[in-house]
């Protein structure tokens, strides 16, 4: 067996002849001033890209990539660059930063724009209540953070903003009379300043959002009252009428001084309500009558449950009113009789209120109620045919306050508590004195009316889900 010192001179010797006849099969340099040894990046770039050396074939399903660009890595000069970085400091290289595309103006900013398209500049004007707009200028400047435009420079450019103040500028003619024949030129109303602002857009964006923080205006207030009214009456009406008008209450026998006696004394609500029949002979004696009698109860409960929004440091009011008619003099002529007109009494509930926003999260609300009510009637005047003219009497009850509240806290006012007593007797003259027997000889009316409301008022910050809800 030979060993491997000895074969191993053979085979290196049978490699190199191999080698040779390999190198003398391969074909001329593809490029001139090309090296024997090998192809440099440059040459091989060239191959791929510009000789199309490594191009496949079409075929009928064609190439789907033949039009994406191969990345073969950096090139010298990037390499170059990034060595010169490194060296300079730099940790690495960062790429450009990325440019945001705005959006459609018209979609930021609305349909009431003017995009001025020389210079890519926006205008926009922002309608602001009466002596407002002064108020929002200064804010912008002081504290808008803002470079202002100055006229004196030139023409504008897209790093500053242009403010442009109307006042007054929004004013509408409301007519005196709409039912009079002819024009009318009517009352000339201001209705709001408007400020005008061109900026670029990313800058409007801002300036925008500015004014929708400053002058969005006051915080607006709900008010969620429940006012309760109790009016009760309790009354008892008693009263004797005889049967008809032929037959007397007592009948005496023949012999007697006296043949009949009768009286008529009924009750306010008259003899058809209750009718009781005393009819009754004694001695000779007839006893017919009506007794008539009525008690009447009455509990009368009012709730209503108003409920108002209103700007903080503005005044809201709630009002529950009845009109109660009747005839007001208005003259007394010379011969003693009087012109008269109807007009009306307003009574009922009435509740104001102011409220406050101290802080962030506490309401000071101003309170002042009032409920009023008819408890009676006056006659001013009688005509000359015996007619009477009556005036309504009113009660009333006022409470006001203050108080600091939480949302959602409750306020009550109550003990607004009026008490009627009426008490109306007609009677015989000392015949109606007599104990028991004195209730045939009079007529009777006792009446109690108490009449309480009860405020329950509860305030609410309303936010913006609030104001924008869907009814």
């Amino acid at each position: 067996m030979r060993s491997p010192l000895t074969a191993s001179p053979l085979l290196v010797l049978g490699a190199l002849c191999c080698a040779v006849a390999c190198r003398s099969s391969e074909p001329a340099p593809l490029t001139e001033g090309t090296s024997d040894d090998q192809l440099s990046m440059e040459e091989f770039r060239d191959l791929i890209q510009e000789q199309g050396t490594m191009t496949p074939v079409d075929d009928a399903m064609g190439d789907p990539y033949s039009e994406i660009e191969p990345d073969m890595g950096d090139t010298p000069e990037e390499l170059a660059a990034a060595q010169a970085a490194t060296e300079e400091g730099e940790t690495e290289v960062e790429d450009e930063p990325f440019a945001p595309e705005f959006s459609n103006p018209y979609q930021e900013f609305g349909s009431r724009i003017q995009v001025h398209a020389d210079t890519a500049l926006i205008t926009k004007p922002y309608p602001m209540r009466i002596g407002m707009g002064t108020k929002m200028v200064s804010l912008i400047t002081e504290y808008g953070d803002f470079a202002l435009y100055d006229p004196a420079t030139g023409p504008q450019g897209p790093a500053t903003v242009r403010l442009d103040l109307r006042e007054g500028f929004d004013e509408e003619f409301l007519s005196n009379n709409l039912r009079q024949p002819g024009p009318d030129a009517g009352t000339a109303v201001k209705l709001s300043d408007w400020l005008i602002v061109t900026a670029s857009q990313e800058l409007l964006g801002d300036v925008e959002f500015f004014i929708d923080v400053f002058a969005g205006g006051p915080p607006q207030i709900e008010i969620e009252a429940k006012i309760v009214e109790w009016v009760t009456n309790d009354s008892l009406d008693l009263g004797v009428s005889p049967v008809d008008a032929s037959t007397p209450i007592i009948g005496f026998p023949g012999s007697t001084l006296v043949r009949n006696l009768t009286w008529n004394l009924p009750n306010s609500v008259g003899a058809s309500n209750f009718l009781t029949t005393l009819g009754t002979v004694q001695n000779g004696v007839e006893f017919n009558m009506v007794l008539e009698a009525l008690a009447r109860y009455e509990n009368i409960s009012i709730i209503s449950r108003p409920k108002v929004a209103v700007r903080e440091g503005a005044k809201a009011s709630i009002q529950a009113i009845e009109k109660i008619p009747y005839i007001n003099i208005t003259s007394i002529t010379n011969s003693g009789g009087f012109n008269t007109a109807l007009a009306y009494q307003e009574v009922g509930v009435r509740m104001y209120v102011v409220p406050r926003l101290v802080g962030t999260s506490t309401i000071s609300l101003e309170l002042s109620v009032e409920a009023s009510l008819q408890t009676d009637t006056t006659v001013a005047a009688t005509t000359a045919a015996g007619d009477q003219i009556a005036l309504p009497t009113l009660a009333s009850r006022q409470a006001e306050t203050l108080v600091y509240l939480r949302p959602g806290q409750a306020v009550i006012l109550g003990g607004l508590i009026t008490e009627r007593n009426v008490t109306d007797e007609k009677k015989v003259p000392f015949m109606g004195d007599i104990p028991i027997l004195g209730y045939l000889f009079k007529s009777s009316f006792t009446s109690t009316e108490k009449a309480q409301v009860l405020f329950f008022i509860r305030p609410r910050i309303l936010g913006g889900s609030d104001l924008n809800r869907d009814f």
